[in-house]
């Protein structure tokens, strides 16, 4: 009885009345839930110490995370045969910067994957370009600096906002209601960028022509600069790696598919570098 006359109380009031409440409680909920989700974040563990710890947004499904950048640094790990930890959580971010990945080492926070490998290369001494010509290394950095400064960009438009099936968004574990929410954020980065200021069919066309120039440059060779990997081949497979298996329901796959040197090229990094791929893009893999 109490409910009922409560319920008929709510409906008698104006709708703008309705509507404030409404938000007020939507936005406790909100709040409610995401104090939840990140409850997790007051534990902090304590590793050995010179632990290499990496933290990401978590495990595929079909790449090992949905972020190119956590590709990168584990790959180059992996190439390397550097010991290294990850620990997976969508929600934690770099205090210094906001973004994903980041490296904790001895109790430092290292952001940005590029910043991550020049602070290794000092701590362990290790040398970033060995092998490398100076011209080796301005062409890389530039096909480097292509793929993630720009293909990036073309990826995420497709991959987050104009894939109508939202596969992505649900895949990632997001909550349902904070998809436009999420969508918007990202946009407006896009848009600020300048990739959000083209047309999808522009934008695919972008991408398009940066595949066909690493396609290109690679031709019949066996990794970037000949039959050893390095670096550079690190970094293009983590963008590549993201348009081959995880644009979805985007138009990555079939741009990508239209160089199939780069198909054979994704497929080899993969077998040299994670020959446990299937291990570590399941569900509940938190190694």
């Amino acid at each position: 009885m109490a409910m009922s006359k409560f319920t008929d109380t709510i409906a008698d009031l104006p709708s703008g009345v309705k509507i404030v409440g409404g938000a007020l409680v939507a936005g406790a909920v909100l709040v409610a839930v995401w104090r939840r989700l990140g409850a997790q974040h007051t534990k902090r563990k304590v590793y050995p110490p010179d632990t290499i710890v990496i933290h990401q947004l978590g495990r595929g499904p079909y790449v090992p995370s949905l972020t190119p950048f956590a590709i990168k640094l584990e790959t180059y790990f992996r190439l390397e045969g550097i010991p290294y930890q990850v620990e997976h959580d969508l929600l934690k971010k770099s205090k210094k910067t906001g973004k994903v990945p980041f490296l904790q080492y001895n109790g430092e926070e290292v952001s940005d994957s590029e910043f991550i490998l020049e602070f290794l290369s000092k701590e362990k001494d290790f040398d970033l370009y060995r092998d490398l010509t100076p011209e080796h290394i301005g062409i890389g950095r530039a096909f480097q600096k292509m793929a993630e400064e720009n293909t990036y960009w073309c990826f995420v438009a497709d991959r987050w906002v104009l894939d109508k099936t939202k596969t992505a968004l649900k895949e990632s574990g997001i909550p349902r209601f904070l998809w436009g929410r999420m969508q918007k954020k990202v946009w407006t980065q896009i848009h600020a960028q300048g990739i959000g200021r083209h047309t999808p069919e522009e934008i695919r066309h972008i991408m398009s022509g940066d595949l066909k120039a690493i396609s290109d440059y690679i031709g019949s060779k066996k990794f970037m600069f000949g039959e050893k990997a390095c670096k550079f081949d690190c970094a293009v497979f983590g963008i590549l790696a993201e348009i081959r298996w995880a644009s979805f329901g985007g138009f990555g796959t079939s741009v990508i598919k239209q160089y199939p040197n780069l198909c054979e090229y994704c497929e080899r990094m993969k077998e040299t570098f994670w020959p446990d791929w299937n291990e570590y893009i399941q569900r509940d893999c938190t190694k």
